[in-house]
């Protein structure tokens, strides 16, 4: 999503969170629940917010991610049989 320059930083994360169609108390409340670290590794997000994790289909939004793992799920394509066979390849890997 193209960023207004023109808006504040505040404006560009609201707008960025109600693109989900969830607001600024939908994104605290989950960032409560998780304890305020990505669903995935656990860790709490280092210079940026964490992203909204969706899912593509149905738009329906999923949790909140690292930059990092939100980009994997994307670049995966949210495909759960190449997310186990990427699984499957480390294990073995590392075997």
């Amino acid at each position: 999503m193209p960023r207004n320059r023109n808006k504040t930083y505040a404006e560009n994360r609201i707008s960025r969170i109600r693109h989900y169609g969830i607001d600024v108390k939908d994104y605290e409340r989950m960032l409560f629940e998780q304890d305020g670290v990505c669903a995935i590794c656990k860790e709490p997000p280092s210079k940026r917010a964490l992203d909204i994790d969706h899912n593509h289909k149905t738009g329906k939004v999923r949790g909140l991610l690292c930059s990092n793992h939100n980009r994997a799920l994307g670049l995966f394509s949210d495909d759960i049989v190449l997310l186990l066979r990427a699984t499957e390849y480390l294990v073995k890997s590392n075997g």
